[in-house]
């Protein structure tokens, strides 16, 4: 059961290293779609640390990692006029869900995400 608590955590993490591994060899929208997801699922995580399990925003890994992930995201292309819409909707989500969870951590702290 221990180890099962750990799993989410390491998640951005995870995503983190897949997408710095496998970034250069894949084609210019593979790497957009890969980073966009890798960014939305590391937001979704972020807010489940905040929100069930705790954490503030400063301490998850998940809200961590993050910056990082949306600077893959905007190396591959993205935050771009002509980036393609279906990937700036992702993208936009998981900001969203990013502030979400820096509101709902309410850390006292000023607020930033990336």
């Amino acid at each position: 059961m221990a180890t099962t608590n750990h799993v989410p955590r390491l998640t951005g993490l995870v995503a983190l290293i897949c997408v710095s591994l496998v970034g250069c060899s894949l084609g210019s929208n593979e790497r957009l779609e890969l980073t966009a997801k890798a960014l939305s699922k590391a937001a979704d995580e972020c807010l489940l640390d905040v929100r069930d399990r705790n954490f503030k925003y400063e301490t998850s890994p998940n809200c961590a990692s993050l910056k990082t992930l949306s600077m893959q995201y905007a190396e591959a292309g993205g935050f771009r006029p002509d980036t393609p819409a279906k990937y700036e909707l992702i993208a936009a989500e998981a900001r969203a869900t990013a502030w979400a969870a820096r509101a709902t951590s309410a850390s006292g702290r000023a607020l930033t995400i990336w």
